[in-house]
């Protein structure tokens, strides 16, 4: 939006141009077809004198002074949207105050919200889990605006909250907990009673489960990819990249332990009464155990497996792009697909699931059944 003037080389008599007005707003445009709409129409000479033209400038003089023109008009349309702005930030600093008090807030998270884990030490992280987590939970005590000491009376407002955030089931609860110790936190301050809100369930547990799933850009766990199917694409895929989707596969390790295999002292060989290999990976994501407590071990059963373990000598495998994984096996794959389909495979292959959950590094059993099994896939042994 803006002054511009145009040359009129044609014209006989003075001045050789014209004074036009530029419009790009929605309202001036709406009706427009072209593929950069734009409404122009000219400045009655009437109007230039007011505007600072006059018909002996010549067209340099007047272009610069619709450039000083633009120039001021911009600084205006700044200053409109920094006040805009500034109300908004305004208004929301009020509705923030009037339910988290910055003193109150400021103890809170000296006492609870930890401000620093072994992911912010690596700089794997900005923030740590109990931040984020305290962050989304400011967002709800903010949003429903009620005192802590009332929210047991507006529990289906706080689901409907959560039901219109698409929040998953596990990332809601997280941030009900932080919530329900900040209510318990600022009641006890205020000397009001509190009694927690409890986690959805039933009818209201079904539909948040509902609404998150049809959330569109949420992250899913990965489909899993099964030996035929890396099979299939042979030739296709970049043998480095193939190499890496089959250690997945026969391993069943999480993409940075993969990863990791590249330096020697993140896994050993050990033989097992003198005949059984045995692969030792160092789990990098586990890290509230000890350092000595973080290795796991694989034992080496199938041909497959050997080969897998060649493949970790030479250090020939590099891990796919995702676009490389889709492109490939479809939409849903991402790095976990060896990994998901690795407890299916085993018990395939006759092996229990103990087991299974002691080669994939998980703390309980529960953990790779829930999450790591194809619920719709059963094993039959001797067939």
């Amino acid at each position: 939006m803006g002054y511009f003037v145009k040359k009129l080389p044609h014209k006989k008599s003075a001045p050789h141009w014209k004074v036009q007005f530029v419009s790009y707003k929605n309202e001036d445009i709406k009706d427009s077809t072209a593929s950069k709409p734009k409404l122009e129409w000219d400045v009655k000479k009437p109007r230039w004198y007011a505007l600072g033209f006059h018909p002996h400038m010549t067209l340099e003089e007047a272009r610069a002074r619709a450039k000083q023109l633009n120039a001021q008009l911009h600084i205006k349309n700044q200053e409109k949207r920094v006040r805009i702005i500034a109300k908004e930030q305004d208004k929301t600093r009020r509705r923030y105050d009037a339910v988290l008090p910055q003193e109150f807030v400021a103890e809170f998270e000296d006492r609870f919200i930890r401000k620093r884990d072994s992911q912010t030490e690596q700089k794997l992280r900005k923030s740590t889990r109990a931040y984020i987590t305290w962050r989304a939970a400011q967002r709800l005590i903010i949003a429903i605006s009620v005192e802590p000491s009332e929210w047991f009376y507006h529990t289906h407002r706080i689901y409907d909250y959560f039901f219109n955030q698409k929040m998953s089931l596990r990332y809601l609860q997280g941030v009900l907990r932080m919530a329900n110790l900040w209510g318990f936190f600022i009641s006890r301050k205020l000397g009001h009673p509190f009694l927690p809100v409890s986690s959805p369930r039933g009818y209201e547990r079904q539909r948040l489960i509902d609404a998150n799933l049809e959330k569109t850009n949420t992250a899913r766990p990965s489909k899993p990819i099964s030996p035929m199917e890396l099979t299939n694409v042979d030739g296709k895929l970049n043998q480095k990249n193939a190499n890496w989707l089959f250690l997945s596969i026969w391993f069943g390790l999480r993409p940075k332990e993969i990863d990791s295999l590249q330096d020697k002292a993140t896994w050993n060989l050990q033989l097992l009464h003198g005949e059984r290999k045995v692969l030792w990976v160092f789990q990098t994501k586990v890290v509230s155990l000890p350092h000595e407590e973080r290795w796991k071990p694989i034992p080496i059963l199938f041909e497959e497996q050997q080969i897998a373990l060649r493949i970790i000598e030479s250090g020939h495998f590099q891990r796919p792009l995702g676009k490389t994984l889709r492109k490939h096996f479809g939409v849903g794959v991402t790095t976990y697909a060896g990994r998901k389909g690795f407890t299916d495979l085993m018990l395939s292959k006759g092996q229990s699931l103990e087991n299974i959950s002691v080669w994939m590094g998980h703390s309980t059993l529960q953990r790779t059944w829930r999450n790591y099994k194809n619920k719709q896939r059963f094993h039959l042994e001797g067939y």
